[in-house]
């Protein structure tokens, strides 16, 4: 770990062999103090080094910048050490991506020990650096999670923001909530849903995009309410529990732009079952027409994202109702915009998503076909479509239940006269 003690003492030693030696490198050290007495930092040197010095004043600055966090932030003024800490990585960003620094270090090294450095041991350091660097961000952030998040928050914020190339910083934030996953995995197994669930959110607090963190939430509460759904009233108790999720999750979904892999399967689950609740809780005892529009469109928008989000899920046994509850959700926005007299255009444009599903079920065929027929300038293609869509429902053989058939007969008989009734 790059601590005080070591910024000091290589400090030190860059000043006892005359690195950056110059002019104003010279007023800087002068001003740090000499013997015992030397400090890595001092206003003065940060003023210096900030306007100019020679070829090492980046890395002078890094050092007296981090230095200078770590005596505020063990003074108790953390507010005052976010900002040094901030410029600190900067400069210690912009070393690591230098060469000719390296290069230097390189030499210095060899003429400091008096013996050649294999290129390799220098290549370790500076590959080295940056974790060495962001791992005491990590530490004060999981200490401070419960006492105080937000503080625990800014110096994940500080790896995030940091200017160290893209891999090492995920590999910082994961390293973060490396064993709490663990942990998790541990308690999932064990039934303890409650308390995963806390414990995920408590963390999801200090790194919300932390993507381990959001996948292994949606993983934990997945398996929860795929047993919970077995009760009665199950749409009451998880009704809280995916809103929650749902927001928990949200900023890792919006830091990853396009979801993929077990992170995209577990979000497809994830949003079946908001799409559900809404569907039990909303659209289902709706009757109010525009009551039922916008329950059904938000049912509707989650099961398409569902499906959008993983192209397998219908295959998966709890789920294999996806596409046909997604087409019902979407026949039935359209039925209500029918209702309200809405324009044929509205109309249309819920119904083309319900069409789209390859798996429609009987109910979203004669929802549809309905649909269909009423419309305010039906055309032939109209027509011919909700036969079809009739004909499969009476070649359908699990279409037996009393309302399918007389809703299916419902529609046979409106299309006998070309035009159906309007809805009442």
């Amino acid at each position: 770990m790059t601590d005080r003690a070591t910024l000091r003492a290589f400090a030190a030693r860059l000043r006892e062999h005359g690195v950056g030696d110059g002019p104003l490198d010279g007023e800087a050290y002068a001003s740090l103090g000499r013997g015992g007495d030397a400090q890595p930092w001092s206003a003065r040197a940060e003023e210096l080094w900030t306007s100019g010095g020679g070829p090492w004043r980046t890395h002078h600055l890094a050092v007296a910048l981090h230095a200078r966090a770590y005596d505020l932030e063990l003074a108790g003024d953390s507010e005052a050490a976010f900002p040094y800490w901030k410029r600190a990585l900067a400069y210690w960003a912009e070393l690591c991506r230098d060469d000719a620094f390296w290069d230097r270090m390189h030499e210095h090294l060899e003429t400091v020990t008096g013996a050649p450095i294999e290129a390799a041991t220098v290549r370790e350091v500076r590959e080295r650096l940056p974790r060495d660097l962001l791992a005491p961000h990590l530490t004060l952030a999981a200490d401070a999670r419960v006492r105080d998040p937000l503080y625990a928050r800014g110096q994940v914020d500080l790896v995030r923001e940091s200017a160290f190339p893209p891999e090492v910083i995920a590999d910082a934030r994961a390293d973060l909530v490396r064993e709490v996953l663990v942990e998790v995995s541990r308690d999932v197994e064990e039934g303890r849903f409650d308390d995963v669930v806390e414990l995920l959110a408590s963390w999801l607090m200090v790194d919300p995009g932390n993507l381990g963190l959001a996948r292994a939430l949606l993983y934990a509460t997945r398996q929860h309410i795929e047993i919970v759904v077995a009760a009665p009233g199950w749409a009451h108790k998880i009704e809280h529990l995916v809103d929650r999720v749902a927001r928990l999750v949200l900023p890792a979904w919006d830091e990853v732009g396009t979801p993929e892999g077990s992170f995209a399967v577990e979000l497809a689950r994830h949003e079946y079952w908001r799409g559900i609740v809404v569907r039990e809780l909303e659209s289902g005892p709706a009757t109010e027409p525009a009551a039922l529009e916008q329950a059904a469109l938000r049912s509707g928008r989650h099961l398409l994202r569902a499906l959008e989000l993983d192209r397998d899920l219908a295959v998966k046994s709890m789920y294999r109702d996806v596409e046909q509850l997604a087409a019902e959700e979407w026949a039935l926005a359209a039925t209500a915009r029918q209702r309200q007299g809405l324009p044929d255009g509205h109309v249309r444009d819920a119904l083309r998503r319900a069409l789209a599903m390859s798996e429609p079920g009987p109910w979203g065929r004669l929802f549809m076909a309905r649909v269909l027929i009423n419309l305010h300038a039906p055309g032939p293609d109209d027509l011919a479509t909700a036969r079809r869509l009739a004909d499969e429902v009476a070649a359908d053989p699990d279409a037996t239940h009393p309302d399918i058939v007389n809703a299916h007969r419902g529609v046979v008989l409106s299309l006998a006269t070309a035009h159906g009734p309007e809805w009442s």
